[in-house]
Order: C-alpha cells, then structure tokens, then sequence
C-alpha cells in the first residue's frame, strides 16, 4: 500500500490531539490541510478513522488500532533521532570542568583518560582552582559543572549536588614526630608541631578548622600550602605533621610517611558533581558526568 508517511504523520497527531485545531498549531499549518490529509488517509486505507461532529471527535474502533501502531512507530523514530543527535553530539563538543589539582590527580584523571578514549574529539577544558571557586563559578554559568570537596554543613544555593565518592582525611607525619606522639596523639598533642595544611581558601581548610573549633581547639599551622603534593613533600622531608587525603599518601615501598591514629576521628568526607540548576547540560557533559556517577561507585 503506497501512503505517503507525512498522512501518518498528521494522523498520530490528530489522534493525539483529537482536534483538528491543535494538530494544525502543532505541525504550523492550516486547519483545512489537516483535514484533507485525515480525509486523503482515510480513502487509500477504506476505513473511518475518525467520528466528527460539532463539539467534539474522537477516534473510530479501527482508528484507535491504527493509532496504537502508528503512535510506536512514530515514537521509535524520534527515539532513533534523539540517538543519532547523541552520536552526532559526541563526535565533537567541549566540556567545561572545574577541578582542584587533588581532585584531578586522585580521582578524575582516570575518568578523563576513559572517556577521551572512547570520544577523542571531545574537548575537554579543565579549570584547576579550590572547590569554592569552582563552586562560585558554576553558580554564575562559567563552565558546565564541578567536581568538588563538598562542603560539609553548608547550603548550596542555585546548584544541583550529586554525591558519588566518599573519602578519608588523615594525619600524616614521619618517624620523627611520631616517635614524640601518644600512640593515639588527640588535636591537642598535634598543636605543640608544626602543623601543614592548605590554605584558608580551601574546603580542606574549612573542614579542618570546624574539626578543631568542634574539640575545641584551634588551627594555627605553620605552613599554608597551594596543594597536597607539597604537603607531602614538606611532611616527608620531616618539617611537620599535614592533613591530606587517604588515597593521595605513596604507597611506594620505603616511604617514610605513615599514618597517625587520631584519639578523634576526622569526619569522612565526598566529592561530589555540581551543575547549575538553570542551564541544561549539553550531551557530551551528561555523558561525561553519568560516567563519573556510575563508575566512580563502582570503584
């Protein structure tokens, strides 16, 4: 049977619809092509397919089957659209990151590494700045969206929060101080050393300072580093004892860093993906981002 597929078409809407006003409105034409294309439809099929009269139209028995047929096709279509523009969407495309260098090194790069794999042509644009700033940046439409430390007991405001990794916040020194430490050393003890954090613009440093002012203590380190790589480093060449997080400790054989079991326990701690409640997500960046939700669980 040769029908043209723009009357089917125009049916799914007029059976949808079940007005021919509408369906006009719908498809930007008149109100009298829509009924000569029901009409030219209903003459090469030999069926009904609509009951008129002045207030109201409804579908005919054969009509509704017809219907039912043709609303699944119609739909299966436009699903092969949607996927085709997906396709399309990933061949070429920018996303707008926002990162700290911890979060990039110690967690992102892997993810990074994935999906440049599988899109190559995907830009990815990395921001490396402390997760407030990423955090103010997204809130005003400066880049997609964030990967941040979120911060603990703080309301975020115009922004979407999704958690998908949790972390620890440990203590780290060397023999040297650890020697002069209880086996269980409280905030207290750490106070009479040098103490390495980063620095006040930081989640990390607003999470240590409510930690301490919790025990009732306060926070005076004699270093303020920009990154935890440093605070590594000066904890390794014995200057201090630092704050970092548990998976960015080496785990080479012979380091000299160790771990020490605090009498408080530090609270745990997430990353989490920040967008911008008023701005949609471009393909490429839901891409990305439910690949950072589904796996990063996983992991």
């Amino acid at each position: 049977m040769n029908i043209n597929f723009e009357l089917y078409k125009v049916f799914y809407h007029a059976g949808k619809h079940l007005s021919f006003t509408k369906t006009a409105e719908t498809l930007f034409v008149t109100q009298s092509s829509i009924s000569q294309s029901i009409k030219q439809l209903e003459k090469n099929l030999d069926i009904l397919l609509f009951l008129r009269n002045k207030r109201n139209m409804q579908l005919t028995k054969e009509g509704e089957i017809l219907h039912s047929h043709i609303s699944q096709a119609y739909n299966l279509i436009k699903t092969g659209e949607r996927h085709l523009e997906q396709t399309k969407a990933l061949n070429y495309g920018e996303i707008k990151i926002g990162a700290s260098d911890t979060i990039c090194r110690y967690f992102l790069l892997d993810y990074i590494k994935r999906f440049h794999e599988d899109y190559p042509n995907i830009k990815i644009n990395i921001t490396n700045q402390p997760s407030l700033k990423s955090l103010e940046d997204i809130a005003h439409g400066k880049m997609d969206f964030g990967i941040i430390n979120l911060p603990d007991g703080v309301k975020l405001k115009g922004v979407n929060v999704t958690e998908i990794k949790g972390f620890e916040e440990v203590a780290i020194t060397t023999q040297k101080f650890a020697d002069k430490l209880p086996k269980h050393p409280s905030i207290k003890d750490l106070k009479n050393f040098p103490l390495i954090t980063l620095t006040p613009n930081t989640n990390t440093r607003h999470y240590l300072n409510r930690f301490f002012k919790t025990h009732n203590e306060s926070l005076a380190p004699e270093f303020e580093l920009e990154s935890i790589d440093l605070i590594i480093d000066l904890v390794g060449i014995g200057l201090g004892i630092g704050f970092v997080m548990k998976d960015a400790i080496p785990k080479a054989a012979g380091s000299a860093i160790q771990t020490l079991q605090l009498k408080e326990t530090l609270p745990s701690r997430s990353i989490g993906i920040v967008t911008n409640k008023e701005l949609p997500l471009s393909i490429p960046t839901r891409h990305f981002r439910d690949i950072l939700i589904n796996t990063a669980s996983d992991d």
